[in-house]
């Protein structure tokens, strides 16, 4: 059921999402493409990184606030 879940959130991912990687780095989704997502790490650095390496979206304590 978790990896239902899982698949589905990644299917899901879009423009603006902040991911986990699964070695923990928080980024910002720019760009879906396929397997694969464009992310930006800081304001200069923008990567791809393959959908399998997303651990989970990210939600800052102020989002909730």
């Amino acid at each position: 059921m978790q990896a239902k879940k899982h698949k589905e959130m990644l299917n899901a991912l879009t423009k603006g999402d902040k991911i986990i990687t699964n070695g923990g780095l928080v980024a910002e989704v720019v760009n879906a493409e396929g397997d694969f997502i464009k992310v930006k790490l800081n304001d200069d650095v923008i990567v791809r990184l393959d959908r399998a390496f997303v651990a989970k979206k990210y939600y800052s304590i102020e989002r909730f606030n």
